[in-house]
Parts: structure tokens; C-alpha cells; sequence
């Protein structure tokens, strides 16, 4: 039975090759129908190969304007560093601090330096060379985000609200002094401390980096003015920061090339 059934299916298939081998009209049906599949598969393929190479493109467009917008922030930076120092020399003020040698270089964190600890990344960056008490500071979109220091031969970033993260800032338009460390109060602020009493603190006041302690150049925005508290001989001020902790990704560090300034109540620098 199933020999019969293979026999049928050979004969079967014969009169059809008979059939399209003696009719010109099926040949040429079935060629005209292979021809389509052949013009969909090369069409195909190319479509393929467009698409891919329309892809290519754009990532090597997109790595361009990436370049390129790197580059436009370093230069805003720059450009501010530069502003500051022509006001600087315009009213020929001895006090001001700034620094030609302040240096704009670029990092990238790759990783928090512990589960659930959000204020401290690791940063892709060289520190050969370096000493290890080099503390730089971290700028974002031009905003002050925090200080990095070098840890075990790597560089790791403090952000703001970290407990170990401090500088010196200038509160309002007269400039007052003060320092930034971690709040005590609210986690998502920081705090501008040790601000003398017989200062007026307001609030909506800008706060910004004043470059006394050798980590920033002076300018850089850091936060607003929150709240104000009268505490311990000082004003203390609740600072909400303009950097955002979210999607670092990269960001630049000032190097001021300076001996870095410790602090004290009376002083303004790096707290220990």
C-alpha cells in the first residue's frame, strides 16, 4: 500500500515536469513568479543593508554631536572662568581668588561605590600623577555637584549631601561666606554653615562656589536659599542644590592647581 502511494506521488510529479517542460505558457508563469521572489529577496537585502548603514550613520552622528556638545561645556566653563577674571582685574580687588592655571578635565562615572549609597561614584579618570591629597571639584551642567578625591589609586566622587563633601561658597549678591557640608536636616538639601551673625541671610538667595579653598573656581552655581536658622554663635542656611544626582553620566573636574585649604570656623576651605 504505501508503495503504491510513493509510485502515485512519482508519477504524479513526471506529468508535471512533462507538463511544464512541453507548455511555454507554464514556463514562463513560473519563471515570471520566480523573478518576483528574486527582485523581494535582493530588494530585501538592500532594504537590509540601507537600514544598517543608515544606522551606522546616525551613531556616528550622534557620537559627533556628542563630542561636540563636550566640548561647547567645557567651553562655557572656560568662558565663565575667564569672566571672573576680567571682573577680577577690572576693580583690581586683591582679594579676589582666582587661578590662570585652573584646568577643565573630563570624567565619566561608571558605578556607585556601594549598594544603596547614592552620593558616592567612582570616576573614570587618571590619577597618576597626581597627589594624593588632590581634591577636585565636580562640575555638571554648571553647577557644582560635589568634590572628588583619590581613593586607593582611584578617584572617587563626593556629591553633594555626602557627609565627607565640603567647600567654600559665597551666599546672595554681597557674598558672604560660608561652607557646604551634608544636612542635617533634610537629606535631599545641604546645608551653608558657619555664617557669621551680623550677615542678612534671605531666602531665595543664590549660593555659588567661592574658589577660596583651592577645590573650585568661583561662580559655579550650587544651590537656593531655603530656609535660615540662628544656631551656635552662626547662621546656618538649608540649601536646595541645583545639580541633580540623577543620570550622571559625564561631567567635568576643576583642577585649580593650588595647595587645597583646611578649614575652620574662622576659615573657609575643605572640612576634615
Amino acid at each position: 500500500m504505501r508503495y503504491q502511494s510513493l509510485t502515485i506521488a512519482v508519477v504524479f510529479l513526471a506529468i508535471i515536469f512533462i507538463a511544464v517542460d512541453s507548455s511555454n505558457f507554464l514556463q514562463k508563469h513560473i519563471m515570471a513568479v520566480g523573478d518576483v521572489i528574486k527582485v523581494f529577496v535582493l530588494d530585501s537585502k538592500e532594504g537590509i543593508i540601507t537600514s544598517y548603514q543608515r544606522y551606522i550613520n546616525q551613531a556616528r552622528t550622534i557620537a559627533q554631536y556628542e563630542e561636540k556638545l563636550k566640548n561647547y561645556q567645557k567651553l562655557e566653563i572656560e568662558l565663565h572662568h575667564i569672566q571672573n577674571e576680567m571682573e577680577a582685574l577690572s576693580v583690581f580687588d586683591t582679594q579676589q581668588a582666582f587661578y590662570n592655571d585652573a584646568r577643565f578635565l573630563p570624567t565619566r562615572a561608571y558605578s556607585y561605590v556601594g549598594m544603596g549609597d547614592y552620593s558616592r561614584i567612582w570616576l573614570n579618570f587618571d590619577v597618576k600623577g597626581y597627589p594624593e591629597d588632590r581634591i577636585f571639584g565636580i562640575v555638571q551642567d554648571n553647577k557644582a555637584l560635589g568634590i572628588a578625591v583619590i581613593q586607593n589609586e582611584k578617584l572617587v566622587g563626593l556629591l553633594n549631601g555626602n557627609r565627607k563633601s565640603s567647600y567654600s561658597v559665597f551666599v546672595g549678591e554681597e557674598k558672604i561666606p560660608a561652607i557646604i557640608h551634608h544636612s542635617d536636616v533634610t537629606p535631599e538639601n545641604i546645608t551653608a554653615d558657619f555664617i557669621p551673625l551680623w550677615k542678612k541671610i534671605n531666602i531665595g538667595d543664590q549660593v555659588f562656589t567661592s574658589g577660596l579653598d583651592g577645590i573650585f573656581i568661583e561662580g559655579i552655581l550650587v544651590g537656593e536659599v531655603v530656609s535660615v536658622s540662628y544656631d551656635f554663635g552662626y547662621i546656618s542656611a538649608e540649601v536646595k542644590p541645583y545639580a541633580q544626582q540623577s543620570g550622571l553620566g559625564y561631567m567635568w573636574l576643576i583642577d585649580t592647581a593650588i595647595p587645597i585649604q583646611t578649614s575652620t570656623k574662622e576659615g573657609m576651605g575643605v572640612m576634615p
